[in-house]
Formats: C-alpha cells, structure tokens, sequence
C-alpha cells in the first residue's frame, strides 16, 4: 500500500490534531475531485453558461462562495466541457474553487483609477478575476519565467482581461515600473510555494520529490517578495497572501514574518462561508519550536482538503502608516 513519505507524515500530524488529521486519510486517496470552473463574467454570465450545460445534460451546482464557480456531479469528466463552445470560448476558466477563494476577499468597491498589483501572476487565472472584479482598474501583472509569462499572456488575451498590464521581470525589480512609493491599492501575492495541494497517495511524482529543503527554499523566497512589495502598498488599502500549501513555514510563518517586520500592516479577520464543498480549521498558534502571533491563528484562513476542494491558506492585511 502507498504511504506518505515518513517526515511529511508526522510534519502533517503535528498540524492537524485528532479528528482533522483522521478526515485528511479518506481525501488522500481520492483518485479525483469532481470538475469545478469559474464562469468568466468578462465575456459571459452564469445563466448562459448554466443554459449551456443544461442543454448538454451536464448536472451542475452554482456555489454561493466563491461568487461565480460552479462545481460539476462527479460523473463528469473535464472532457464533458471541452467540447462545448463556452468552454472554446472562454466563458468560463477551469480552475479549483479553493484557488477562487483569495481574491474574494478584497473590497469589493471598484473605485475608478484603482491600481492593483499581482506579484506573481501567472497563469492569470486570480489575475482575470481581479480583472472581471475590478474592470476600470489597471492592473500589473508580474511572471519572471519567460514559458509562464507567455501562457498568462495567452490565457488573458482569450479571457478578455484588457485592463492588465503584463510584465516579464521579477517582483524585486517592481521600482522600475513605477515612479512613486505607496502606489497600489490593492496587492495580491499568491506566492510560489511547495504546493502540497496534490498531496495524492496517487501522485507518485509528488510523493517521490517531497523534500523538507523545498520548503525552506520558498519560505525565504516568500519572504523576499513580501519585503519587495509592501513598500508601495497604499494606507488603508489592502494585501492578500495566500499559498496552496500546508507547510507552517510557508503560511503562518510568513505572516509572522510580515507582523513582526511591517508594524504598519494589521491582520484583517477573514471567515469563509461553511458549506460542504469547503472545509477550513484554525490557523497554527505554533509549529516544532516556533510560536507564532496570536491574532494569526484567529485571523488567517486554512483550507484542508475535502471531495471537492484542495489546500489553501489565505491571510488579508491592511496597510495603516504610522
């Protein structure tokens, strides 16, 4: 029988406590989850979408969060939607409802003259969201791999996302694009990560290269692009961080970081609607030896995987100076 590697185990018991830990066992061996998209309201809306599936006997559910997705009956299989028009067409962008959840955390105000950041873009689909939410926005898009940048590019032309600038550069190198401190008013950094969200007893690939030193690799490449952006994050505007992992190190440690690091940015409380598709549990207090900010176990948000959702964590701050 397939098992988890030994140090991810334990790593994975020391987090999830009792009776979290038993309910991850039944999804580690789910070969699939049913298929989930977000219907691309830049070029479409849910009735036309629904009339879609409906007129192609596609059983479907609309979720009330996040705002736009729809979840499929599990007898479905992607190439159900491949066919049809709206998804040729892109009326709709098939992405896993716990990776639509970030960006609905924002205010949903959309100011005229609104500049947004999205420090790691790509493939675009947060950044189309943040497109379809904020149309009189203007939003820069920054990918620093020439293979990924390419595909956001592609996949935003396709989805209409006409008000997004698209930058092939690294973050760190954001001054060059802009020509005055506390310039965004909204960031999101959906930050690269070791994502564990395919931790699969079927994912043989992930479960062959898991190693603790990736993990280590991207909590300090997490924390160099925090530092590189909250300098041109607005007062009273706000900032969201959000991985598709599990590790401590990438999600409450982060956090800690920012807290300790950046006293001008305060935690916002973010609760998620409780329904069946999406499970979440209280963020870490601590982690092996490190204890973290109370408020960050009270304020952030951990998505554990269910039937229908994948890993998550999400963390909203808001910018006051000092």
């Amino acid at each position: 029988m397939k098992q988890l590697p030994e140090l991810l185990n334990s790593r994975l018991e020391k987090i999830y406590w009792n009776k979290d830990y038993s309910s991850l066992e039944a999804v580690f061996n789910l070969e699939r989850r049913p298929v989930s998209f977000r219907v691309n309201t830049l070029k479409s809306d849910i009735d036309e979408v629904t009339l879609a599936l409906e007129n192609n006997a596609i059983e479907y559910t609309i979720l009330e969060f996040p705002s736009d997705a729809i979840i499929l009956n599990n007898k479905h299989t992607e190439s159900d939607i491949w066919k049809l028009d709206i998804y040729k067409s892109w009326y709709i962008y098939m992405q896993n409802i716990s990776s639509q959840i970030p960006v609905q955390y924002f205010s949903k105000e959309n100011y005229t003259g609104l500049k947004i950041l999205d420090a790691c873009a790509a493939p675009g689909g947060k950044t189309s969201q943040l497109s379809a939410l904020y149309p009189d926005a203007t939003i820069y898009a920054f990918e620093p791999q020439k293979i990924r940048f390419d595909k956001m590019k592609h996949n935003l032309k396709k989805l209409w996302s006409k008000n997004v600038e698209c930058i092939h550069d690294e973050i760190r190198n954001i001054w060059e694009y802009i020509q005055e401190g506390n310039y965004f008013d909204i960031i999101l950094v959906d930050a690269p990560c070791s994502s564990e969200w395919s931790l699969s007893l079927h994912n043989e690939k992930f479960l062959n290269s898991w190693d603790i030193s990736h993990i280590n690799k991207n909590y300090k490449r997490q924390k160099f692009i925090i530092s590189d952006v909250v300098p041109y994050l607005k007062s009273g505007w706000e900032l969201i961080y959000s991985t598709c992992t599990l590790a401590p190190e990438e999600n409450e440690a982060v956090v800690h970081f920012t807290l300790c690091n950046y006293p001008q940015l305060q935690l916002e409380t973010i609760d998620i609607l409780k329904n069946k598709y999406i499970k979440q549990v209280n963020s870490l207090k601590s982690f092996e030896n490190k204890i973290f900010k109370t408020e960050i176990s009270e304020k952030t948000l951990r998505v554990i995987p269910s039937e229908y959702s994948e890993w998550f964590y999400i963390a909203k701050f808001k910018m006051w100076v000092l």
